[in-house]
């Protein structure tokens, strides 16, 4: 009888000790430990520790957080962990080359390449953007306006762990005239569409909402236009009426001014035409509307004209996450532009050197640090997918442009992740590193809060808690 014992004890002692390597093998919980964490609100933790569960922060706390049982943890001492950063202003279905914005430098430049193939590569090959902003640390984007299928890709990247979050706008509304809208617009479907009647700017408002749109664009105003401004105030009621909100791109004051009058949560681009005054902070923060500037766009702009002039350009991309197609015709223009005036291209680049062009560059930061100082919502945007403006990389120089305004790099920290995720309306889940929240963060080797630029020093990018080093490519 005793030996039945002993040898049912030894039977569930074998069972217990079965059940606990279990366990350990298949951890309920993740734990990262001993970080110095910035959670996106402002709050820094030093010898932090987060516990992640399925995908999502089960606590976030100091050193005397007590950690559950049967968890991993991960020892990240002398590291430092953001919330995944946000671009709350980027083009999916644009290449950062000139052979998706042909018209931006000459008419005659649309004959010139195929841009027909480039916007269909854009479709077929998003996911090379997708890793490019994961490796990057961005882990969710907003684009502003683009061809309807980028509005599908707000349910497809939900659940893609190769993606980051998007939000999307849709096709454009603008008074461009028509040759230039031609020269955006594939045949079939339109990217942007001119506002030419009060009834055609509705119709693209509630087609866009139906579609499943986060916001309305409209590309530039003409305030001088009465037809165009009556037209557009008809837009804005209809934005309202079915309950979508409208983004306007803007570079005056009185442009400024009279989209959030008309109703605009989200201004893009910035004033630079004079410093902004006390009328348009106060309307902007009584409209509680957010400001999204491109700072760091016109250097980049310049970089692509020299590649199509055929000059060497250099690119700060360390973990090589730009994809191939973009590196070739960087480096051999000739192979996507068959003939292009060189004269155009070298008088754009001038004009970018010139004391009137760099003013506007000036004021924009002049105005920048002015509205951060009053208590305006800003966001980081890059407006990725225009000339120059690269997908991924270019979120660096932004930021590092925004910092020059003088605003800390511990509350552009703040801009990079909290606002933007307020600008996708996707504070709920996003955005900041808190209980309930998605587990999308991205670990440093520098301290963001002394220089904004040790952004640059990311190892390790985690996406809906899956975590992976951005130096290597990623396993499909």
């Amino acid at each position: 009888m005793k030996t039945i014992n002993l040898l049912f004890l030894i039977l569930l002692l074998m069972v217990f000790i079965g059940c606990r390597n279990s366990e350990s093998n298949n951890p309920d919980y993740t734990v990262y430990q001993g970080a110095t964490l910035f959670d996106g609100t402002g709050k820094k933790i030093e010898n932090s520790i987060i516990i992640i569960k399925e995908g999502r922060i089960e606590t976030v706390g100091d050193e005397n957080t007590a950690i559950p049982d049967n968890a991993e943890i991960i020892d990240v001492a002398g590291k430092y962990i953001t919330p995944g950063l946000i671009d709350a202003h980027v083009h999916l279905s644009a290449t950062g080359l000139f052979d998706t914005r042909p018209g931006m430098i000459k008419e005659k430049l649309v004959d010139s390449l195929n841009y027909l193939a480039a916007k269909a590569w854009t479709k077929n090959n998003i996911e090379k953007y997708y890793e490019a902003y994961l490796r990057t640390g961005v882990t969710a984007v907003y684009d502003n306006g683009g061809s309807p299928w980028t509005i599908t890709l707000q349910e497809s990247a939900e659940t893609n762990l190769n993606a980051p979050h998007v939000a999307a706008a849709g096709p454009l509304i603008t008074p461009a005239p028509e040759r230039f809208v031609k020269s955006i617009n594939p045949p079939v479907e339109k990217e942007m569409v001119r506002l030419t009647s009060d009834s055609l700017g509705q119709k693209v408002v509630q087609y866009n909402t139906y579609l499943g749109s986060t916001g309305i664009k409209i590309w530039r105003m003409s305030l001088d236009d009465s037809e165009f401004m009556a037209n557009l105030k008809a837009v804005a009621e209809e934005v309202q009426n079915v309950g979508n909100k409208m983004i306007v791109h803007v570079s005056t004051l009185e442009e400024a001014k009279a989209a959030l009058e008309l109703g605009a949560k989200l201004l893009v681009h910035g004033v630079n035409d004079k410093i902004v005054d006390s009328e348009f902070v106060e309307l902007i923060k009584n409209k509680n509307a957010l400001y999204t500037p491109t700072t760091g766009s016109s250097d980049l702009w310049r970089l692509a004209m020299m590649a199509l002039l055929g000059e060497k350009v250099e690119i700060n991309d360390l973990n090589k996450v730009v994809d191939e197609r973009t590196l070739r015709f960087l480096n051999n223009p000739e192979e996507y532009i068959s003939d292009f005036d060189t004269l155009t291209v070298q008088e754009y680049i001038d004009f970018s050197l010139s004391k009137e062009y760099r003013k506007s560059d000036s004021l924009e930061l002049a105005n920048l640090k002015k509205l951060w100082e009053a208590g305006v919502t800003i966001t980081v945007g890059t407006d990725a997918g225009i000339p120059g403006s690269l997908h991924g990389i270019s979120y660096y120089n932004e930021l590092e442009e925004m910092q020059k305004a003088g605003i800390p790099p511990a509350k552009l920290i703040i801009m990079a992740t909290r606002n933007g995720a307020m600008a996708m309306e996707r504070l709920d889940d996003i955005g900041t590193l808190e209980k309930g929240k998605m587990a999308d963060l991205i670990i440093l080797e520098k301290d963001p809060s002394e220089d904004i630029s040790h952004m640059r020093s990311i190892t390790h990018v985690m996406r809906g808690g899956l975590l992976r080093p951005v130096n290597e490519k990623f396993d499909k």
